[in-house]
């Protein structure tokens, strides 16, 4: 006999969504405290860096007054074209970081989203495996019930509570000889 392939994946709503939603909230909570400790570091070094980014502004003002006040035109051009293009630099990496450190973060929630839906839809696949046998023998277990002898069937290959469900099939088949 075939076996039967079944499309429907959630059998013991109650069971398999406990489950589902028990592994996903842990994983989500877990995540949630890395997520956290990440953002507030992120927060963290992105004021620095606005901290530095005021500084570096400051002293580079400072240093161009008094560069203009203290020496001659020739050198003058030379010293404000190489801290200018120093000033420049550091501000453009300064941005750079708060920018990357805005993309891991965004990157990071999106991960987190994505790995929670991605675990429910697996947790529901794996407790598939075994309702689908507690759901097959609840099936059996009525038409015992009801007076008829079930002729039971292999499992699906990947179904778990294998050897309660050949415990089970040995049970019907003692039933049915001794109603015999």
């Amino acid at each position: 006999m075939p076996k039967a392939k079944r499309k429907k994946y959630i059998i013991d709503k109650k069971f398999q969504l406990r489950t589902a939603f028990s592994v996903v909230g842990l994983t989500a909570a877990v995540s949630l405290i890395i997520i956290a400790a990440i953002a507030s570091t992120i927060v963290y070094n992105n004021e620095k860096l606005n901290n530095i980014y005021i500084i570096e502004k400051n002293i580079f003002q400072v240093m161009q007054d008094t560069t203009v006040n203290c020496i001659n035109e020739g050198d003058y051009g030379k010293i404000a074209e190489f801290l200018s293009r120093n000033h420049e630099h550091n501000l453009y990496n300064i941005n750079r970081i708060n920018r990357n450190n805005r993309l891991l973060l965004i990157s990071l929630v999106v991960c987190v989203v994505l790995q929670g839906i991605v675990l429910f839809f697996l947790i529901i696949r794996i407790t598939h495996r075994i309702t689908g046998p507690v759901h097959v023998m609840s099936g059996y277990m009525k038409e015992i019930i009801e007076g008829k002898m079930p002729a039971p069937r292999d499992l699906r290959d990947r179904d778990q509570l294998r050897e309660f469900y050949a415990l089970f099939r040995e049970m019907v088949e003692s039933l049915k000889k001794h109603r015999s």
